[in-house]
């Protein structure tokens, strides 16, 4: 019986095959998740492969810092006054625009492409290419951490939420956006959401779910935003 890495029910049932990679749902909980997960070796390589992005180059990248600007800006009131974090960066368009509103912010990312563009155009910010345990070394701690479509892309839960609890400052807030599987706009083939798509995704929350995943690992619920699309954004507190 496969147990569900967020609750720990037995309660699982197969849920969706995509091609190699079966997705199962938990009963307790409804997380929908990958058995077995793929190796980080694996993720690492789909994203230091893929051959799009370059130093000079990253794709829509006017569009998406237009984006990043409008985010900060709903941001600011709980990131102003201290020091941020963008867990997954990508090319740190979001760190420079909270940079743009006053905010020290720096990135971090796995992907060496991502961060050589963005230490390339954002040099007043620092970015850094490790993994969890590597960027742990450092020490540093965040009165806000920024984890946008990220936590649907890691294989070890507990990894990734004792990342942000040894991140975060004592009170500080982080925010998490990723796929709504339970959202009205996600299609009733569920092989035909864009998101749908292992071996980059490997897990599928909804709003109860990671409710319950934050709380068991300190953290209160503070605000959820609206999402146009099949999205959760969410804002948690340290408690």
């Amino acid at each position: 019986m496969t147990v569900c890495p967020l609750c720990a029910s037995r309660r699982t049932r197969h849920f969706q095959d995509v091609e190699q990679y079966a997705f199962h749902r938990c009963d307790e909980c409804a997380f929908v998740f990958l058995d077995p997960m793929p190796t980080e070796t694996v993720l690492e390589s789909i994203y230091n492969n893929d051959g799009s992005i370059t130093s000079e180059f990253y794709p829509k990248a006017r569009s998406r810092f237009r984006r990043a600007l409008r985010t900060a800006f709903h941001l600011y009131r709980y990131a102003r006054g201290g020091n941020l974090l963008d867990v997954g960066c990508g090319g740190g368009f979001q760190v420079a625009a909270f940079r743009w509103f006053g905010i020290e912010s720096s990135g971090l990312d796995i992907s060496a492409d991502s961060i050589g563009y963005a230490r390339n155009k954002f040099k007043k910010s620092k970015f850094y290419c490790n993994s969890f345990d590597e960027f742990l070394s450092n020490n540093k701690k965040y009165n806000f951490i920024f984890s946008s479509e990220v936590i649907e892309h890691v294989v070890d839960l507990n990894e990734y939420m004792n990342f942000l609890n040894k991140c975060l400052s004592s009170k500080g807030y982080v925010y998490i956006t990723t796929p709504d599987i339970a959202s009205t706009r996600v299609p009733a083939n569920i092989v035909e959401w864009d998101v749908f798509s292992p071996p980059r995704h490997v897990q599928f929350f909804c709003r109860d779910n990671i409710v319950t995943l934050f709380e068991r690992h300190g953290f209160a619920l503070e605000k959820q935003f609206r999402d146009p699309k099949a999205g959760l954004r969410v804002l948690f507190r340290k408690v």
